[in-house]
């Protein structure tokens, strides 16, 4: 009897029917549904459950192995990598970090500290393909999980690809969510990563009195290449870990 796909997918959740399978797996494996090191369904068992053909189980198992969250043993199935508890996510994924804290059992609360439309510095201009004329929307926000906040961001918007209603959810909620409402997710990020010690960044009291940071500077593009925002997010020294897929 297979369970019902539609109503177990996210709200957040997008894509071909691939990536919406893999996205509820990885859900069901961040809420431990298998232990660390058990083996998973095999393609038979969770094509059956999800209703959808084996190649496209296998397209999203693949996709896990490269999040780093199981281990693929040909001949053998697929077994649960020992991820533990942290807060984590795969650099290669372009995801809500709110979504992701969720995902991984703990209480997610994000804290807007500014919101302003304003013109673009030089850089923003370059970064956007606009001119320093032209305005964009800067939020500055802190995110938390179970009431420790684990990263600040800063995000800049070009103004013009956004609507009015979509410029107060972002004020208040998750980022894709909001472009997701007007289809202007990304698909993609020209990402940089810098690691950083400065005591400008940040605020309240769960600025770090190192200053310690890993600052991941992406520009995000839409998929026909218009570039949508940049995000300058810091996060905390020791808060958050990163999956890393080695491929041989």
């Amino acid at each position: 009897m297979s369970i019902d796909f539609q109503k177990n997918l996210s709200k957040e959740t997008s894509g071909s029917l691939a990536d919406q399978v893999r996205d509820h797996l990885r859900i069901r494996i961040l809420r431990h549904e298998w232990l660390p090191g058990g083996k998973i369904p095999g393609e038979f068992e969770l094509a059956d459950q999800y209703d959808v053909a084996r190649v496209t189980i296998r397209t999203a198992l693949r996709s896990l192995e490269t999040q780093g969250l199981i281990d693929i043993r040909h001949g053998s199935g697929a077994y649960i990598a020992d991820f533990g508890d942290s807060v984590r996510a795969g650099l290669q994924e372009l995801r809500s970090i709110t979504q992701t804290i969720r995902e991984m059992g703990h209480k997610a609360e994000m804290t807007t500290k500014s919101s302003v439309i304003r013109k673009a510095t030089h850089q923003e201009a370059i970064d956007l393909q606009i001119t320093e004329e032209d305005n964009v929307l800067h939020i500055e926000r802190a995110i938390a999980a179970d009431g420790t906040v684990v990263v600040f961001s800063y995000d800049t918007f070009n103004v013009a690809e956004l609507t009015p209603a979509v410029i107060k959810k972002m004020t208040n909620g998750s980022v894709f969510t909001a472009l997701n409402s007007i289809r202007k997710h990304p698909v993609r990020a020209r990402a940089e990563i810098h690691a950083i010690s400065s005591t400008d960044i940040g605020w309240g009291r769960d600025r770090p009195k190192s200053g310690l940071y890993l600052l991941l500077r992406q520009v995000h593009y839409l998929r026909n290449g218009t570039p949508i925002f940049t995000g300058d997010t810091y996060f905390v020294e020791g808060k958050f870990q990163f999956i890393i897929h080695r491929t041989v």
